[in-house]
């Protein structure tokens, strides 16, 4: 079970980066821009100890948009498919 988004959100790795890292911008951007944020965005994931806290509290509450827990919300969807 997830922890509480408040428990876990203080041990991000991310806590403290800027939202525009896991977030797409109000305006259109190039897809390879769109792709070196996303690796970026990942990359930080990667090494969270509460990586899996966070991609849980993504999946239970349908976030649709932005990066959780290493993946984006097309990664999600297709994980929520399985």
């Amino acid at each position: 079970m997830a922890l509480l988004r408040a428990e876990w959100s203080d041990a991000a790795a991310c806590r403290g980066i800027e939202n525009l890292l896991f977030f797409s911008p109000d305006i259109l951007e190039s897809k390879e821009v769109r792709l070196r944020r996303e690796r970026q965005a990942k990359q930080l994931c990667a090494d969270c100890s509460v990586r899996e806290d966070c991609l849980s509290t993504a999946l239970a509450q349908r976030e649709s948009y932005g990066i959780w827990g290493g993946l984006t919300e097309i990664e999600r969807r297709a994980l929520l498919r399985r």
